[in-house]
């Protein structure tokens, strides 16, 4: 049914798209200059992220109306003159970038692939990561999978692999978020031009943040890797390959089981597909060999080290009694359950799923024992998701339901 759209309503359409843009602008920029010794800073950006991605997923109605098409093609103008100066930036930071050091994060994970593919050695045996006073968590910290996905970084030389690697999976996660964002916008012959806009906003988004390029190009972080498998996985879902789906998220958890295991949680449903648990479980097989290996070796520096590993001033547990320090892990028990406990009725789709991952996210990583600026590579494709695909609540909200 057709509703009649008063001219004016347009203005709140683009106002609010303008206005999200900003604010997300505003919190990454923070979230990049404020680091060490700035806990309430972070917490106050991620709560803002929290709060902005409730307000737009949930503050809608029923009765909505599309945005007029002038704001359409604004939209597309401004995101596309957005996008190419981004992608101008990009060249430049990534031609710096090569000839930078890199910090602990890409420098352990191509020692740990140059042991095991040129020294045929255990990266969880060997002192790769030196990290406290005891040897029985000197070794990788990252999962196997890191080490296939990093797998160039010991055939070129030092740093340029590694970083190719992340150029890489930075396109391939632009990509997918495009494909994304586009397939989830309308499907109305008339305005299929709707995706065009959709895919240059998520694009435009996803590669705005400055501390994004400043971890993945001058500090090496690897972060992209897994955080790319999780999209590979959502956007599975949307098509219901529930065996790429499963795939792709289990080799997410076995380069980095964070952040992938909250969104496993999330997958967890009063019908799970027997295809996507299958996926999962042949995405877990690079632990096999290792395990095999050493397991003892495999879990304390996998699993155990990330768990009983010291804090450090960008969290919370700096500026709090050591004796309220279990409150954080009860948090973020808390939020895990509400999480499965909202979802378990909810359908499989991408829009809910990416939303609460997010959320759930935001929570373990403000009660974390860290808040590192490699963490922010997790964030910034799914908000920029979430944003695109809400980002006219606004002018929604101006339309009587």
């Amino acid at each position: 049914m057709n509703i009649t759209q008063p001219r004016w309503v347009g203005a709140f359409f683009l106002a609010s798209s303008l206005a999200t843009f900003a604010i997300y602008n505003f919190i990454f920029d923070l979230l990049h200059r404020f680091d060490w010794d700035q806990p309430f800073v972070k917490l106050a950006c991620f709560e803002a992220l929290f709060v902005l991605i409730l307000l737009v997923f949930f503050w809608r109605k029923a009765r909505t109306l599309r945005p007029p098409d002038w704001v359409v093609a604004t939209e597309l103008v401004l995101a596309c003159a957005v996008l190419s100066w981004e992608l101008v930036r990009l060249a430049g930071l990534y031609q710096v970038g090569l000839g930078t050091h890199m910090n602990d994060l890409g420098q352990t994970t191509e020692d740990a692939v140059r042991l095991v593919l040129q020294g045929h050695g255990n990266p969880y045996i060997h002192e790769i990561a030196k990290n406290g006073n005891d040897p029985a968590f000197f070794g990788f910290k990252y999962g196997p999978g890191m080490l296939i996905g990093y797998a160039l970084a010991a055939l070129w030389p030092e740093g340029r692999g590694l970083k190719t690697c992340n150029l890489v999976y930075l396109a391939v996660t632009v990509g997918l978020l495009a494909s994304l964002a586009a397939r989830l916008e309308t499907t109305s012959y008339r305005r299929r031009w709707l995706r065009f806009t959709a895919a240059a906003v998520v694009a435009a988004l996803a590669l705005w943040p400055e501390r994004l390029h400043s971890e993945l190009f001058n500090q090496g972080a690897v972060d992209m890797y897994p955080i790319m498998l999780l999209i590979a996985s959502v956007a599975c879902l949307d098509r219901k390959w529930w065996l790429g789906a499963g795939l792709a998220a289990g080799l997410s958890f076995s380069a980095k089981f964070s952040p992938a295991a909250f969104l496993l949680i999330l997958f967890i449903r009063q019908r799970i597909p027997r295809r996507f648990v299958v996926g999962c479980a042949i995405g877990l097989v690079p632990f096999l060999p290792f395990l095999l290996w050493d397991a003892p070796s495999l879990v304390r520096n996998v699993f155990i080290f990330h768990s009983k590993k010291s804090f450090d001033t960008t969290s919370l547990y700096s500026v709090t009694p050591g004796e309220l320090h279990y409150l954080f892990s009860a948090f973020q028990a808390c939020a895990v359950a509400a999480a499965v406990v909202l979802n378990f009725r909810r359908p499989l789709e991408p829009r809910s799923l990416v939303v609460f991952f997010t959320l759930l996210l935001i929570a373990i990583e403000v009660s974390y024992r860290e808040i590192h600026g490699n963490h922010l590579i997790w964030f910034v494709p799914v908000v920029a998701l979430s944003l695109t695909w809400y980002r006219h609540w606004l002018g929604r909200c101006t339309v009587p339901a």
